[in-house]
């Protein structure tokens, strides 16, 4: 059985090689789709930030950007990424309807599907 800590650290990585490394024209594709709703000073938000490609994006066009991710190891990526930045507020938290505290349940080998859903 894998160790939680390398589970989490490979599925990160697996998600980085997917947004963020293996298709360079992504990037570009991106800035025109979100260049179509914001302009340079917008304030937006990253509602599961993930490894921050959309973060990346919106800050490529001039946009203050507030990113929530609730996922520890992806909090861990997005601080080391993005934790000094002056246009990016990071928010350890997940988005629902109703205060309170949610279960998540982490899928660690591929963190995009996970989910705070039952």
């Amino acid at each position: 059985m894998i160790p939680a800590a390398l589970a989490s650290s490979a599925g990160v990585l697996r998600s980085i090689w997917i947004y963020r490394v293996r298709d360079p024209a992504r990037r570009r594709r991106m800035d025109l789709l979100h260049g179509r709703f914001v302009q340079r000073g917008d304030l937006v938000f990253d509602l599961g930030a993930h490894v921050g490609d959309r973060v990346a994006s919106f800050r490529r066009l001039g946009c203050r950007i507030v990113a929530v991710e609730p996922q520890p190891a992806l909090q861990r990526l997005l601080r080391a990424l993005y934790g000094r930045a002056h246009d990016v507020a990071l928010v350890p938290a997940a988005v629902g309807e109703c205060c309170g505290h949610l279960e998540m349940h982490l899928n660690l080998r591929n963190p995009t599907v996970s989910t705070g859903s039952t």
